[in-house]
């Protein structure tokens, strides 16, 4: 049985699959606790801080 590689190391076996995006990675690759690869760890966390700008500015400016 052969093993997929890893998205971002192709000569690591993919162990694990991400539980946001499903591709197949690495033990460095992928956060133990979470099971979500990095890539989706930040991009997640760029999503919360740009709402949270967009709720600070209208509370600030009361646009709502």
């Amino acid at each position: 049985m052969t093993q997929i590689p890893c998205v971002h190391h192709g000569d690591h076996d993919g162990e694990h699959t991400c539980r946001i995006c499903g591709k197949n990675h690495c033990n460095d690759c992928i956060h133990p606790g979470s099971r979500i690869c990095y890539s989706c760890l930040y991009k997640g966390i760029i999503v919360i801080v740009v709402i949270m700008v967009i709720f600070s500015y209208v509370a600030w400016y009361g646009l709502l």
